[in-house]
């Protein structure tokens, strides 16, 4: 034992006087000058080199070193310091110099820093914010739910903590504070746009050019003019580049040239199937309780997919855990209320709870749209509370339902509803965990009871999730992170069938489940200042089987197969993603992606009108291929003195693109599979965009040039024709004016190119009823769309009421200030002479916009 403890003791104690020595011994290597070429070459190689060609004596344990990394750089009469430097780059081994002799001996170089950033007065979670190490040129991000962990050399350090709509801090970070979990607390400032616009002359927006995609400001957007002056996140998202409505007033998005069902849109991680309220006028969004919204055109993680066009990530705020508030408003279109506060402990956790209803009956006058009565309501509902500094967990719902009655009382109704439980876990300083269970559910229920029965018949459709997921996040360290989890989720598809349910009915589609399960992993590395990589993979695999009786076989011909045929199919996918972002000059990015993408689910719909709520969503299965798509993008990127502009473009290859053949039938159709057609689809554009400011006005002006083409067999003769959402060219601008600091004046134009419309040329009689016959499939196109809208916003509060977290906004505006008639659609129909005729629906005029808001 004496044998063991003596060499133990000699060594720790030449370690100790040789640290103590350190900082004077090092003096020697800055006169000492080095030429190596390390290309190619592992540490032990270029230890010995240096050793032989310079006569340094060196003294150290080959295991502690890792053999498996190579280095590529040649130095010329570099000093040796920065040279060991190098070498030992985000190692944990330590080296001291004693006579020119060089010590390496293993050190823990490291300490990590831990926290939450959350919003000063109501501790609510800020999701993104950005804390920058200038002293490293380094700058880490919070995730979404506030933790951030940062993982620095030994030293002292000043972090600048920022986020959008807050006053920035600044925090000395020092190794004593590695033990402890640090609640970082951002104050709000005035949220007009002179306060929210980045400054790139700051260190802030700097870093904010490292973000790979970007979040809507929606603070600041809020204030435009709405139509009935509702407020909606949807219309703000039709707003941005690449991103597009088919028709005027509806809730249905359409990226950069992809069907709307190629969208992936979450509510605080649960899925919205149907996103729209009162025929699209709004969404299922309350404005009140949005704090975040994130939409990945491109370069989308490797935790997200199942779609192949975008995802929109929308997230509710947690509540006030230390006042209580109450808070609503109304416009023409919307009354509001809600309440947020402490929930169980004050400071440990909140609830948040909201009610919304339409207030008056709209279809009969400005829509003229369909003479029938439409209302919705609906309902949030979110809890969250933490167990400890490491343990929080969250409960959020929305329930919500529309109702429209015609004049023969016939009635369509239609709702989502979604559920999340979540839990975080702070593993460790550097491991985050998110478990989550979420239900999602779509269902509509159309009246088809015809007016002389006494049957109640409806068409029912739905569509349901249930889901379990384990994200996880290893901050590797500063700039380093791993993202990896799984998910699994269990679908149930009623494609349409009549309710009460009949089994035996022969005009009920039939029903189907799906198992999907994914894992992912993806590695962000910043390897320096300025180049930034992100790799990741995602796998999938897709189980679907029917409960029906008819599969498709060859030439559109059906056979009922026996009770015992296999009725499952099974589908893998392998998503690689790569996204490359490089600094340079001044200002200057550029970032190029790809995506292999998978899509499982099919949208069989229209896109005729603004809005149906005639959603039949169907797996993939034995007759529909799953689609996919791999999608490259580029983008260039230049910061200007109060602004930015940039320049995207991109390019998609799309396979096993659906489409419904001519004249297909949705309702009381269980051979709904032979109305579906799957070809290939491609895509490309650019998009350019300029923001400026200058004084108290802030310019925002978006132009995007894109093409989309289909070519399905079956359809438009076997040739290739333009899709539904093929807009070629799309002009965008918006401009905000602040007045003073309390009246801030807005307005936003579009113009673009009419969509695609499959005209009639000419019209036939069969069995005394006039039919068209159509042109090619969208040969022709609407007129040129165009629309302006104006708003002035005004803060009623008094800064001291602010600052105690009251608001009262008033909002006014007028919507469609030309009294631009946009066509919606074009129907046939006979004069009084019997003559076919084609009658052009158009959206209102002129709407006036009102809006009142208050939090108190």
């Amino acid at each position: 034992m004496k044998g063991i403890v003596l060499p133990r003791f000699l060594f720790f104690f030449g370690l100790l006087i040789s640290t103590c020595l350190k900082s004077f011994s090092q003096s020697n290597l800055s006169g000492l000058q080095v030429s190596i070429d390390t290309k190619n070459k592992e540490i032990i190689q270029i230890l010995t080199e240096i050793h032989k060609n310079y006569g340094v004596s060196m003294s150290y344990d080959e295991q502690i070193f890792n053999r498996n990394i190579i280095y590529g750089r040649n130095f010329n009469k570099t000093s040796l310091e920065d040279v060991l430097d190098y070498l030992l780059k985000d190692s944990k081994i330590g080296y001291t110099v004693i006579n020119r002799a060089l010590i390496f001996y293993p050190e823990d170089k490291t300490f990590t820093i831990k926290g939450r950033v959350v919003d000063g007065l109501s501790g609510e979670s800020l999701i993104g914010a950005s804390l920058v190490i200038a002293e490293k040129n380094r700058t880490g991000f919070s995730n979404n739910y506030g933790f951030y962990s940062l993982t620095l050399p030994k030293n002292n350090y000043d972090c600048v903590v920022s986020y959008l709509g807050y006053r920035t801090k600044y925090i000395h970070f020092t190794p004593e504070m590695e033990n402890s979990f640090l609640l970082i607390k951002l104050s709000p400032v005035d949220m007009s746009l002179k306060e929210v616009v980045v400054d790139t002359d700051s260190i802030v927006a700097d870093r904010e050019q490292q973000r790979l995609n970007e979040k809507i400001n929606w603070a600041r957007f809020r204030n435009n003019s709405f139509y009935k002056g509702e407020a909606d996140i949807i219309k703000v998202l039709q707003m941005q580049n690449g991103i597009n409505g088919l028709t005027e007033g509806g809730s249905n998005l359409f990226v950069r040239g992809s069907g709307k069902d190629q969208n992936l849109i979450l509510l605080d991680e649960a899925v919205v199937y149907n996103p729209s309220h009162l025929f699209g006028l709004t969404s299922v969004f309350n404005s009140d309780i949005l704090k975040h919204t994130q939409i990945y055109k491109d370069g989308i993680p490797a935790n997200y997919g199942g779609r192949l066009a975008s995802i929109m990530e929308m997230n509710t705020r947690d509540g006030d855990n230390g006042a209580t508030h109450f808070f609503g408003g109304t416009s023409l279109l919307v009354a509001r209320l809600g309440a947020e506060g402490p929930f169980i402990k004050r400071g440990k956790g909140s609830f948040l709870v909201t009610a919304r209803s339409s207030i008056s009956n709209l279809l009969n006058t400005e829509y003229r749209l369909f003479n029938v009565k439409g209302t919705y309501s609906d309902y949030n509902v979110k809890l969250n509370y933490a167990l400890t500094e490491r343990n929080k967990i969250y409960l959020s719902g929305y329930i919500g339902q529309d109702e429209v009655v015609a004049l023969n009382k016939n009635t369509n109704r239609w709702g989502n509803w979604t559920s999340t439980l979540r839990w975080n876990y702070v593993h460790s300083p550097r491991l985050f965990m998110n478990v989550s269970a979420i239900l999602s559910n779509y269902r509509n229920k159309l009246d088809v009871s015809k007016p002389e029965s006494s049957d109640n018949r409806t068409w029912l459709t739905q569509i349901r999730d249930k889901s379990l997921k384990a994200d996880f996040t290893y901050f590797m360290g500063l700039e380093r992170t791993l993202d990896f989890g799984a998910q699994a989720t269990f679908h149930r598809f009623k494609p349409g069938e009549i309710a009460p349910v009949d089994v035996n009915n022969e005009d009920n589609i039939f029903r189907a489940q799906a198992y999907e399960y994914i894992g992912y992993a993806s590695f962000n590395w910043k390897i320096d200042s300025t180049f930034r990589v992100v790799l990741g993979t995602r796998v999938n695999a897709f189980a679907s089987t029917s409960f029906g009786r008819y599969y498709l076989l060859n030439n559109n011909q059906y056979k009922m197969l026996a009770e015992e045929a296999d009725k499952r199919k099974t589908y893998y996918g392998l998503e690689p993603r790569i996204t490359m972002m490089y600094r340079f000059g001044s200002g200057y990015s550029a970032r190029f992606s790809y995506n292999r993408l998978y899509q499982y689910l099919q949208l069989l719909q229209n896109d005729e009108l603004a809005f149906s709520s005639l959603e039949a969503w169907i797996p993939a299965g034995q007759n529909i291929k799953p689609q996919s798509a791999d999608a490259f993008s580029f983008r260039l990127h230049k910061l200007i003195f109060k602004g930015s502009i940039s320049v995207e473009g991109y390019w998609k290859k799309m396979k096993n693109q659906v489409e419904l053949i001519d004249h297909a039938q949705l309702i009381l159709n269980p051979f709904i599979e032979s109305q579906v057609k799957q070809g290939n689809g491609r895509m490309y554009g650019v998009e350019f965009s300029l923001n400026k400011r200058v004084g108290n006005i802030d310019g925002t002006f978006f132009y995007s040039w894109s093409r989309s083409f289909r070519k399905i067999m079956g359809i438009n003769k076997d040739r290739e024709y333009v899709a539904n959402a093929d807009i070629p060219h799309v002009a965008k601008c918006n401009l905000s004016y602040d007045l003073s600091s309390l009246i801030h004046l807005n307005a936003f134009y579009t113009l673009q190119s009419g969509r695609p419309l499959t005209y009639p040329m000419g019209f036939t009689e069969y069995e005394g009823i006039i039919v068209p016959i159509y042109s090619n499939r969208n040969s022709h196109r609407m007129p040129l769309f165009s629309r302006l809208d104006i708003s002035c916003s005004i803060d009623l509060e008094t800064k001291k009421q602010r600052e105690r977290g009251r608001r009262s906004t008033l909002n006014i505006g007028l919507y469609n200030v030309l009294d631009r008639r946009n066509p919606l659609y074009y129907s046939f129909s006979e004069d009084e002479s019997g003559n076919p005729v084609v009658q052009q629906t158009s959206f209102s005029g002129i709407v006036p916009a009102i809006n009142y808001a208050i939090r108190f």
